[in-house]
């Protein structure tokens, strides 16, 4: 397992970088090579924000990203949370890509309850849970509309008139479809395909 960790506002102390590690050490256990894993541990300097202290984990797993994040009055809670999580995400991911027997498209949801409430925390529950719920995905929508060239910050005022939390626009300054969303900490994002 290979683990970069980056911090904004906040001192990066050896016991932190241990401390991060040690618990992502429990992902690592679903796969036998290793991981490649981006940490970014952050501080808001916002006072009016009660969980300030962020921890953000992001893994790359056959060209899949997964992603985790959570905040907390304290930097070592918010790594306990998104362990958790990152190890939850990663767990459904290898079951319901890897150890699937059939495809997903033949799969028959089960009727019969399923208890995994005794130990959540077990593969075989997981498996569990997973097989109770029909898993398939469905678009149930399409949308066709025109992309019109525009700035970025064009782009983030339509979205707030829309009151969408992502808008589509082609990008007048380099001619490439972007996204704009909203962002948790209030701000917006800007996602650009990468040539």
């Amino acid at each position: 397992m290979h683990v970069v960790v980056t911090g904004r506002n906040i001192d990066l102390t050896p016991s932190l970088k241990e401390y991060l590690t040690d618990k992502l050490q429990r992902a690592q256990k679903h796969f036998n090579h290793p991981l490649e894993i981006q940490a970014l541990l952050s501080v808001a300097k916002n006072p009016s924000i009660a969980h300030n202290q962020t921890a953000e984990i992001t893994i790359k797993v056959n060209g899949n990203i997964i992603r985790g994040e959570e905040s907390s009055e304290n930097m070592y809670n918010s790594i306990d949370l998104v362990a958790d999580k990152i190890e939850r995400q990663l767990r459904k991911f290898k079951t319901r890509h890897w150890q699937r027997k059939k495809p997903s498209f033949e799969k028959e949801p089960s009727d019969e309850p399923v208890d995994v409430s005794s130990d959540l925390d077990t593969d075989e529950a997981v498996k569990k849970a997973i097989a109770s719920e029909d898993i398939r995905s469905r678009i149930v929508r399409s949308k066709r509309f025109p992309l019109k060239p525009m700035t970025p910050e064009e782009a983030c005022a339509h979205m707030d008139l829309l009151g969408h939390d992502f808008f589509m626009f082609v990008n007048s300054e380099t001619v490439q479809v972007n996204t704009v969303y909203h962002r948790r900490d209030g701000q917006y994002g800007l996602i650009e395909p990468e040539v």
